[in-house]
């Protein structure tokens, strides 16, 4: 299932970057924000990256799946609430 935009966006627009980042060689890995001030932690999994929220209702659930470098990004990423997986990209 392709990520409708409006969904993307809202994902997207969750997630603000906190205040440390665990590692230089990649700008998208570390903590992260989301809208409601949960902590989002992506880091290296496998041959990618993977998403899993660090606080919150949904604490310890990995929500996210991606590969990519320098700022341009693809793979799946799940509402945790609907519990429904997207694919998706973002730069």
């Amino acid at each position: 299932m392709e990520l409708p935009l409006k969904r993307l966006l809202f994902i997207a627009a969750t997630l603000s970057l906190a205040t440390t980042v665990a590692h230089a060689g990649d700008p998208i890995v570390g903590n992260w924000k989301t809208e409601l001030g949960d902590t989002a932690a992506i880091g290296p999994c496998g041959g990618g990256y993977c998403i899993t929220l660090k606080s919150g209702k949904h604490a310890g659930k990995q929500i996210g799946t991606f590969s990519g470098k320098d700022g341009s990004y693809s793979g799946k990423i799940t509402d945790p609430d609907a519990n429904k997986t997207y694919d998706g990209s973002l730069t």
